[in-house]
């Protein structure tokens, strides 16, 4: 008797289109009808609030690594597009299934790939699932320019400098409706157009960093500003005031622009439609060319000479070559931390006349120019043999090193049985004060009219709040409960990277050394005289 695999997919957690346990029930019902199989030969996959645009979902991924061990040899799924919208994608999936001899069926479209039939018309219905969804993209693009002919803001996170407000219009048929435009912040638009300037004049965004930590300039959040953070408010387009010095700027960088020069009035700021995509749960910024500019209803706030001219200093800073070395040194970058600030603590290379050495740089220190930590730096060669040393005397001293590393997984299991009590305790208490609110709410049926009502829901209050409490204490015990078992295998871990680690180190190329490092320390402080070493126990 064969194993069949059933495979569903629904984008998101809505009643809307098929279910997936209806999914499931039709292709069961084609199962029974066709396959002499029962329920206990069927293993089902159910992906639940995914896109079928790409194939990274833990279901499927699952099912094509059992596919690959042979664990069914036929898969069903009720429509061709639960697998793939992507025709590549779609592609690939059945390349393997015929490579492990793994027939397909859809049951909507009847397409079997046992018949050369069936895989053929899988191939063709495949190529017009693609084609509707680009369809439905090009839809959403012509979209996109008709809303770039209003200038309106169409959400999001709003820039430094301006609020979203609603405004009020009629519609060509004279029916109310209401869009969005950016407002003005004027303290904060007086501290984007110095941002700007000084920009220009130090020609630096780690300078332009400093700087704004040195005068306590900070985001719309409070934070201090970075450098991205930076370059995000110093390449967005809308406080460059609308003009034909820019509308040819971006004609030439081959965006799409709403309107002729004659809407370009010198006056108001502009909007960028099309900027980025999102795949992957990723932020990916857009060709300047698929860009789609239109002129917006609020005021711009920098001449578009100037903004260009930032444009080509921001361009041109970020093809510099880069510093030499900066990859080929520092063992210790990324868990070296100053222990004045807590802040990281960055390779930099000098190349004095005489001689080459690098060091590690408080990066607080770095940016606010000494005005927020001064620290002294520590040479990079004197940091990385000192912890190479340090991490061979305990590897050589095994009967220490395995008395100090099973005297913490005892404490670790103290730890996990402390946390499982409370877990066990909290859950008692979640299912007393359910069952005390359930018996409370009987008692308000029966009493509803009486006086003793308004007491009964304020208890069944109490105990609702009691039971949001519990819940949460609930969520962070499980989460603690998780870190003892992870700190077990690093442990294990710990023990068998020790065993050769003094014979083998130094034969070890950098970025090798580098990876036993980062699973062997938990961090290393300098306090400016001291390099302190904390060993992941």
């Amino acid at each position: 008797m064969s194993t069949i695999a059933i495979y569903s997919r629904k984008s998101k957690f809505t009643d809307k289109g098929q279910s997936i346990e209806n999914q499931i029930k039709m292709c069961k019902d084609y199962v029974y009808k066709h396959f002499d199989c029962t329920d206990t030969n069927m293993i089902v996959y159910e992906d639940e609030g995914f896109s079928g645009v790409h194939i990274d979902r833990p279901k499927f991924k699952q099912m094509m690594k059992d596919a690959k061990n042979n664990k069914f040899s036929v898969l069903i799924c009720y429509r061709l597009d639960r697998i793939s919208r992507n025709v590549s994608n779609f592609s690939e999936t059945l390349e393997v299934l015929q490579k492990y001899n793994i027939s397909f069926v859809s049951v909507r479209e009847q397409f079997d790939t046992s018949k050369p039939m069936g895989r053929a018309m899988m191939y063709i219905s495949s190529v017009f699932a693609q084609l509707e969804r680009e369809t439905i993209a090009e839809r959403i693009r012509d979209n996109m320019y008709q809303l770039a002919k209003t200038g309106r803001w169409l959400g999001g996170k709003t820039p430094m400098g301006f609020k979203s407000e609603e405004i009020q219009y009629l519609d060509s048929e004279l029916n109310q409706r209401k869009m969005y435009k950016l407002s003005p912040l004027p303290k904060e638009l007086h501290i984007v157009e110095r941002l700007f300037q000084k920009y220009i004049a130090l020609n630096s965004l780690t300078q332009l960093t400093s700087w704004t930590i040195k005068n306590n300039i900070k985001t719309k959040t409070g934070k201090y500003f970075d450098n991205s953070t930076l370059k995000i408010i110093l390449s967005n387009p809308v406080y460059c005031i609308a003009d034909n010095h820019i509308y040819r700027y971006f004609a030439k960088a081959g965006c799409n622009i709403e309107g002729n020069t004659n809407k370009f009035d010198g006056i108001h700021g502009l909007m960028v439609f099309n900027k980025n995509d999102i795949k992957k749960n990723k932020v990916i910024k857009k060709d300047i060319s698929e860009w789609i500019i239109a002129v917006g209803k609020h005021k711009g706030i920098l001449n578009s000479s100037d903004w260009i001219k930032v444009q080509n200093t921001l361009k041109s800073n970020s093809t510099k070559k880069p510093r030499q070395g900066t990859g080929k040194y520092g063992l210790l970058s990324g868990l070296i931390k100053c222990q004045h600030c807590n802040s990281i603590m960055r390779v930099s290379i000098s190349n004095k006349p005489y001689g080459f050495y690098y060091y590690y740089k408080c990066l607080t220190k770095e940016k606010s120019r000494n005005c927020d930590c001064n620290i002294k730096n520590i040479n990079g060669k004197i940091a990385d043999k000192l912890v190479i040393k340090k991490l061979k005397k305990l590897s050589m001293d095994k009967n220490m090193l395995i008395k100090q590393l099973n005297r913490k997984k005892i404490e670790i299991y103290k730890l996990d049985y402390k946390y499982l009590s409370k877990k066990n305790q909290l859950t008692k208490q979640l299912q007393n004060c359910e069952e005390a609110i359930n018996n409370l709410t009987i008692q308000l049926a029966e009493n509803r009219k009486s006086v003793a009502s308004k007491y009964i829901i304020y208890h069944i209050k109490e105990l609702n709040t009691k039971v949001k409490n519990t819940k949460k204490q609930l969520h962070n015990i499980e989460k603690k409960v998780k870190s003892p078992l992870i700190q077990q295998q690093n442990i294990d871990i710990l023990k068998d990277l020790f065993k050769y680690f003094a014979a083998t180190v130094d034969q070890l190329e950098l970025y090798e050394q580098k990876s036993i490092i980062k699973k062997t320390i938990h961090n290393i402080t300098w306090d400016g005289n001291d390099l302190k070493v904390k060993i992941y126990s």
